[in-house]
């Protein structure tokens, strides 16, 4: 007789419930890239994701809630990513700049903006998408600011951090909108000019304008 291969261990309730939610949220993320979120709809996520409406229902009850949840799910998909690609921390104060103008280019070219995107434009019209990517917005700065306090708090701890901050995401975002034009190479070739022209906003003694 053969010999019997050992049974896999039976996932726990708490471990289908999550793979449930996971599947969700991986179906939302790829039918909001595809389909855009006017024309998303919660049945065509539960097909996709291979689980039933109850299920769907009973994690999110409005298309909105489910389409913001999918969007922190990849925002810390991508965070986890970024932590686990890290060198050890900067040492000088400009190679600590640079690195996080990298890292704010990396979240801005992934998946997760065109996701964002997307939704900035619904937001306008929907009063539950608005109030949840407006929290979801301030929990993004205040990840972005307790990474550079953990890995460069000579940078995080200058009184203008915050306004080099937003203004480096405003300039990021700005470039990263013309991905939607295919102009991909184009936008890969500009980046290095913006990255040294947001640099360039250090003063000579290491501090911030």
């Amino acid at each position: 007789m053969p010999p019997r291969l050992p049974q896999r261990p039976r996932r726990t309730q708490a471990e289908r419930r999550a793979s449930t939610r996971a599947a969700l949220l991986e179906a939302c993320v790829d039918c909001l890239l595809e389909q855009g979120y006017a024309r998303l709809t919660t049945g065509a996520v539960v097909s996709r994701a291979g689980v039933s409406r109850g299920a769907q229902a009973h994690y999110f009850s409005t298309k909105a809630e489910l389409v913001l949840a999918a969007l922190r799910h990849v925002a810390d998909q991508l965070a986890l990513e970024v932590i686990a690609d890290q060198p050890s921390p900067p040492e000088r104060p400009e190679q600590a700049q640079l690195a996080l103008l990298d890292q704010l280019w990396t979240l801005h070219t992934d998946r997760l903006f065109p996701a964002l995107m997307e939704l900035w434009l619904a937001a306008r019209t929907d009063a539950e998408l608005r109030v949840g990517l407006s929290d979801f917005e301030r929990e993004l700065t205040r990840r972005v600011v307790k990474f550079a306090h953990e890995r460069m708090p000579g940078l995080a701890d200058r009184p203008d951090f915050r306004s080099f901050l937003a203004t480096a995401l405003a300039a990021i975002r700005g470039l990263a909108v013309l991905e939607f034009l295919d102009r991909g190479e184009e936008v890969a070739r500009m980046w290095p000019g913006m990255r040294a022209q947001l640099h360039s906003m250090v003063a000579h003694n290491g501090e911030l304008h």
